[in-house]
C-alpha cells in the first residue's frame, strides 16, 4: 500500500464539475508532492489517476437510490482496506458516523441550509432540503466544519461555531494577474458563468440588454453552461453565444477577453465565481449578496438599480479592484493542514 500524508481520506465522490472538481484537482496535486493521500471520486473524475499517481484513488458508483438510502455505502469496504485514517475530509457529503480521528465537513453548497426564496424547481427544492436535514442532523460527528465564506458559516448555525473553519476557493489565476501587471485586449462581450435557475439567468439577460443598448447594440452575451438550464427566449436570441461546459483554461480565456462581468446569482457558497470574473472583466454587475459583500468589503463600489432585476446590483471597476481579500491554494491547503495539526491531540 502507499505510504499516505498522514493517511488523509478525501471524498469528493459527489463532485466532479465546476467548484468542486476544482478543489479536488487541487488537494489531489498538493498531497501528490507531500507523498499521496487517499481520494474517493466520481467516476468521471478518473483522469486524475493518471495525472497524481502518488495518491491511491477509490472510485465511488452511486445511484440516485442508493445515494438517497445507502449514502456512502462505498465507506466501509474502503475503511476494511485502509483502517482508520487520521483525517477524513468530506466536500459536502454528510459525515453519518465518525470515519477518522479528525472528521472534516466542508459545506460545498449553502442552497441545503438556505433554500427559502430561491428559484429551483419542486423537485430540486425537496432534494435540497432533504440534504440540508442530514447535514444539521449529522455536523456533531465532524471536528472541523469548514465553507467558503462567512456568510455560508453563518448559515450553519452558532451552535457549532466553535468548530467552524473559513476555507475560501483559491485565486491563483488572478493573482497571477495581478502579479503580472498583465492587459489583455478586450471584445465587445459580456458574460455569464453558470446556468442553474437559482443563478437567476432572465436577470442577467436584461442587464445585457441595458449595456447592448448603451454600447449601440454592438454588445454580445456569452453563456458559460449547460444550455438544457437555458430559457429558450435567451438561447434563441442571435446575440447571445453558448459556450456549453468548458474547461477551467477555456473559461479564463474567455473572462480575460470581456468587457462586462454578469453574475445575478440568487445565493452563493463563496465568492470564487464572482471574483474570477471581477479580476478579468473591465466592468462587472454582480448580485448584492454576502459572500461577494465579503469580496468588496475594502472595494470602491456602487449599487445600481437596473428595471426587471429584482434587487440592486454591485457595481465594479477592475481599476478599482486589488488582490487583498485572496490567497493561492498553496496557502488555502496549508492553512488546512496547520489546522489539522492543532485538531489531532484534542481528537486522541
Amino acid at each position: 500500500m502507499i505510504d499516505v500524508f498522514y493517511n488523509h481520506l478525501y471524498n469528493f465522490s459527489a463532485s466532479y464539475s465546476g467548484g468542486g472538481y476544482k478543489r479536488l484537482y487541487e488537494y489531489a496535486k498538493d498531497l501528490n508532492h507531500r507523498g499521496g493521500a487517499h481520494f474517493i471520486i466520481h467516476p468521471n473524475c478518473e483522469s486524475l489517476t493518471q495525472l497524481f499517481r502518488n495518491n491511491c484513488y477509490h472510485v465511488a458508483i452511486q445511484s440516485p437510490a442508493q445515494r438517497f438510502f445507502g449514502d456512502c455505502g462505498y465507506l466501509k469496504p474502503i475503511l476494511k482496506n485502509i483502517g482508520v485514517p487520521d483525517l477524513y475530509y468530506s466536500y459536502g457529503i454528510p459525515i453519518y458516523s465518525k470515519v477518522g480521528l479528525v472528521n472534516w465537513f466542508h459545506l460545498s453548497n449553502v442552497l441545503p441550509l438556505a433554500p427559502r426564496g430561491i428559484t429551483i424547481g419542486p423537485l430540486a427544492y425537496l432534494k435540497v432540503l432533504e440534504l440540508g436535514r442530514r447535514i444539521r442532523k449529522n455536523l456533531f460527528n465532524a471536528s472541523v466544519i469548514s465553507a467558503e465564506s462567512q456568510f455560508s458559516l453563518r448559515a450553519l448555525g452558532s451552535e457549532s461555531m466553535q468548530r467552524h473553519f473559513l476555507s475560501v476557493n483559491g485565486a491563483d489565476d488572478e493573482l497571477e494577474l495581478l502579479a503580472g501587471n498583465k492587459v489583455f485586449p478586450k471584445s465587445n462581450i459580456a458574460v455569464v458563468i453558470g446556468t442553474y435557475r437559482y443563478k437567476a439567468l432572465h436577470e442577467s439577460y436584461r442587464v445585457f440588454n441595458m449595456l447592448r443598448k448603451a454600447s449601440k447594440n454592438e454588445l454580445k452575451l456569452v453563456i458559460i453552461g449547460p444550455k438544457k438550464d437555458i430559457p429558450a427566449k435567451i438561447s434563441g436570441d442571435k446575440n447571445v453565444v453558448i459556450r456549453g461546459l468548458i474547461s477551467q483554461k477555456k473559461v479564463v480565456e474567455c473572462l480575460q477577453g470581456a468587457k462586462f462581468y454578469i453574475s445575478t446569482t440568487q445565493v452563493e457558497n463563496s465568492y470564487n465565481a464572482a471574483s474570477e470574473g471581477i479580476f478579468f472583466a473591465e466592468e462587472s454587475y454582480i448580485s448584492n449578496i454576502g459572500p461577494h459583500q465579503e469580496l468588496l468589503s475594502e472595494t470602491p463600489t456602487e449599487l445600481v438599480s437596473i428595471p426587471g432585476v429584482y434587487s440592486a446590483l454591485i457595481k465594479i471597476k477592475r481599476e478599482n479592484i486589488n488582490g487583498n481579500k485572496l490567497q493561492t491554494w498553496a496557502q488555502v491547503i496549508e492553512q488546512m493542514m496547520m489546522k489539522i495539526q492543532r485538531t489531532i491531540p484534542n481528537e486522541k
